[in-house]
């Protein structure tokens, strides 16, 4: 299963660092996860909100499993993170592709505003950051105020932190709950699954 996470200039580093290390965590264990990071133009650095210069695996190209996209700058309204590539657009018509495709799409924190600016989410259940969710409401969106949604073929989370439990709610939906389990009791990290799983 290939698993592709978004990275962009800008991007918070835990939105999508935390789910990193979990699905390569998976991975090392025996999980049929193969998880890059991935740019929107050319593989080399982006730079995070903190600074943090994070390595690109590959660029983004169709045929993923899964999209993870992250957010970060969105309630500044930055011109570097999830509010700046909605203004520029370059992600839109890729994500709206790989969904169109049939891959799985997961947003953290406010990559659920990227999803929802390229017409993913639409009037679906979602989640993100406490302080964008009137921002995804505008967008039409119905408004989840859990740490992790599963509507099908559409996850999503609150935020920053939130990552790990939806990264962790991927591994037990697409490999098992033990090995979820095992990978958050190693982090540990007491993690929260979408109401009712």
């Amino acid at each position: 299963m290939r698993i592709d996470l978004v990275t962009f200039d800008g991007m918070d580093e835990l939105d999508i660092l935390g789910p990193l290390e979990v699905l390569r965590s998976a991975q090392s264990a025996g999980g049929a996860f193969d998880s890059r990071l991935v740019a929107r133009e050319r593989a080399g650095t982006v730079r995070g909100a903190h600074g943090i210069a994070i390595a690109v695996d590959e660029v983004f190209s169709p045929g993923a499993d899964i999209v993870v996209v992250p957010g970060g700058g969105w309630v500044t309204r930055s011109a570097a993170g999830a509010w700046g590539e909605v203004e520029r657009g370059d992600w839109l018509a890729p994500l709206a592709s790989a969904a169109t495709d049939g891959a799985v799409m997961a947003s953290v924190c406010t990559g659920a505003l990227l999803l929802a600016h390229a017409g993913v989410i639409g009037t679906r259940r979602a989640a993100t950051h406490h302080a964008a969710r009137a921002d995804l409401a505008a967008t039409g969106a119905i408004v989840v105020h859990d740490r992790v949604v599963d509507d099908g073929d559409l996850l999503s989370c609150g935020g920053v932190t939130s990552g790990l439990d939806l990264a962790l709610w991927m591994v037990e939906r697409f490999a098992s709950e033990e090995l979820a389990e095992a990978i958050a009791a190693n982090m540990e990290y007491v993690r929260e699954r979408p109401t009712g799983s």
